[in-house]
């Protein structure tokens, strides 16, 4: 395969990468007000978003809001680029048309894309988890990430340590079908009333707009197994695990909190989808214009 061919390809890599550092930076600090809401539960140190907030401020200060932020910051890049580049590659293998996909061939595409990376994100998320819902410096049981992951796998190995919580995070990233079907649908509809029918490129406002509301569609997907995934990941590092599994975690939660265990955190997470995820996909957008189509015209 020479140059012209594999640079569009890769092309998609290049941007995705550029999408998940602006996600980072900017969808962090609701992330971790999601998470402890999450581990903490109904009944919780925590009467809601605003109070989880303002505790973990006047308890640990404003940057307290990004703990946790190492690994994400330098593993969702090249996750966001395996991301939106395996999406690229699958859309080119299914599609028709891959320059004007169908939003079904954009979702099958997305299913099977995240299924694949899910053997990547697990253990980025795991360690991350463990972090943010350390409370104090004072006592924690993890200084930074890669010591967490180092004392993870010494005292539980990869499989259950590291992997813990794989199952669900799998069935999560699987429902990228809701993320890029979504976003293919709003900015379609979006772009003929705000560029104009048969526009060349999408708008700044409309890549906004379409983010945005594609990170609010993907968690109503899937928000109740991020709740699961989140309480074995970042449950007690002992044995025998405090879940069993998956299963054993939904019953768990259920028993001890209703279908209402199942949405906490979920202000804030769907506060933090808007701008999150209207940064990715709008420096998703830009990277893709300003890459060129080809490196080279041989």
């Amino acid at each position: 395969m020479d140059e012209p061919e594999v640079w569009p390809r890769v092309r998609n890599f290049v941007a995705g990468c550029c999408s998940g550092v602006a996600l980072v930076v900017v969808g962090h600090p609701f992330d971790t007000i999601k998470v402890r809401m999450q581990t903490e539960g109904v009944g919780g140190k925590f009467t809601g978003p605003l109070d989880a907030l303002r505790a973990t401020v006047r308890n640990e200060g404003l940057l307290a809001v990004y703990k946790g932020v190492t690994p994400p910051l330098l593993m969702t890049g090249g996750i966001n680029s395996l991301l939106f580049g395996f999406q690229g590659l699958a859309v080119r293998a299914i599609a028709a048309d891959p320059a004007a996909p169908l939003v079904q061939e954009v979702c099958l595409s997305a299913v099977l894309g995240g299924a694949a990376i899910s053997t990547i994100v697990a253990p980025m998320e795991g360690i991350k988890a463990r972090l943010q819902v350390q409370y104090s410096a004072k006592g924690a049981a993890y200084s930074g990430p890669v010591q967490c992951a180092r004392a993870v796998v010494a005292k539980l190995g990869v499989s259950q340590g590291l992997y813990r919580g794989w199952l669900p995070t799998c069935l999560c990233r699987m429902s990228n079908w809701a993320y890029f079907g979504s976003y293919e649908f709003i900015a379609r509809a979006v772009s003929a009333r705000i560029d104009g029918e048969g526009a060349a490129q999408r708008s700044f406002a409309t890549s906004v707009l379409s983010g945005g509301l594609a990170g609010v569609c993907y968690w109503l997907s899937c928000y109740p197994m991020d709740v699961v995934k989140n309480r074995m990941q970042a449950a007690p590092d002992v044995r025998p695990p405090q879940f069993a599994g998956t299963a054993d975690a939904f019953r768990t939660i259920y028993r001890a909190e209703g279908v209402r265990g199942f949405f906490v955190g979920f202000s804030p997470c769907a506060l933090r989808a808007v701008p999150a995820n209207a940064a990715a996909f709008t420096a998703f957008e830009w990277a893709m214009r300003a890459l060129p189509e080809q490196l080279s015209e041989q």
